[in-house]
């Protein structure tokens, strides 16, 4: 089976299908998908959505976010579910440095920082997209940001570790956005760095390619730093899952019965 579904407008839509859990079962394929925004599909890609029978599409995406890139196309019968995760004033902070070429400000620790908030401030979120999943009239389910990296990462991380997958895979699958995403991130960075450079500002391009790399490209560390935030707040991943997530232990045994196989 092929975990990447190839579409012309977002490049990191893939299956979470065939990870083995400890228990020796695999997840499911063909029952819930990570992406990016779907704001851009084509006509054809959301032609490819209707045949893997998506009927469910969770979006994370804030308000501003969906205003300024769009809705997503859905194929037909497909239910939208909201739950957005709002950007914070870090973004408001990145356009005036984008439209100055200064990235000199830029915390190079920023992704780490959001994974723990992601833990933190966001358990309504991740919480529905575990009750959601739980439906089968759900199923099959697509989740997504915009760039299907980081929100979307980390709703990947609490899937696969409520059916049981252990963190060295949670990780792999996580990196696996620096693959599917690298031509529309080496573009992205080549931009930058061009005009941080036109600004005339000494060592302002490397500066920009070092801190917007950081941004554009996912890191173990910061998975790890959600990782850790949930360690100190509830001791394990699964006190987490029931605690901070409100999945009881009979949800998520009938969650793993569901999606393994």
């Amino acid at each position: 089976m092929n975990r990447h579904v190839p579409l012309k407008g977002q490049p990191n839509f893939r299956d979470l299908g065939g990870y083995e859990a400890a228990d020796g079962r695999r997840v499911r394929w063909g029952a819930v998908y990570r992406s990016g925004e779907l704001s851009q599909l084509s006509q054809d890609d959301v032609d490819k959505l209707a045949a893997l029978g998506i009927r469910t599409v969770v979006d994370f995406r804030s308000p501003q976010e969906i205003a300024a890139r769009g809705q997503g196309r859905l194929p037909p019968g497909a239910k939208l579910r909201p739950m957005p995760i709002a950007s914070s004033d870090v973004f408001s902070k990145l356009i005036p440095m984008f439209l100055k070429g200064d990235f000199s400000q830029l915390p190079p620790n920023l992704l780490e920082r959001v994974n723990r908030l992601l833990v933190s401030d966001f358990a309504e979120q991740f919480g529905g997209l575990l009750r959601t999943l739980r439906e089968p009239a759900s199923r099959p389910l697509v989740f997504h940001c915009t760039q299907g990296k980081d929100r979307a990462g980390f709703g990947a991380a609490i899937v696969l570790s409520a059916l049981g997958v252990p963190w060295e895979t949670v990780l792999e699958d996580y990196l696996l956005s620096n693959e599917y995403r690298k031509a529309e991130n080496d573009k992205l960075l080549d931009m930058v760095r061009a005009f941080a450079a036109s600004q005339g500002k000494a060592g302002a391009e490397e500066v920009a390619f070092e801190r917007v790399e950081g941004l554009l490209y996912v890191k173990e560390q910061s998975l790890q730093a959600a990782h850790d935030e949930i360690l100190e707040r509830h001791g394990s991943v699964e006190a987490y899952l029931i605690e901070g997530l409100g999945a009881s232990e009979e949800a998520l045994q009938q969650l793993r019965d569901d999606l393994l196989e």
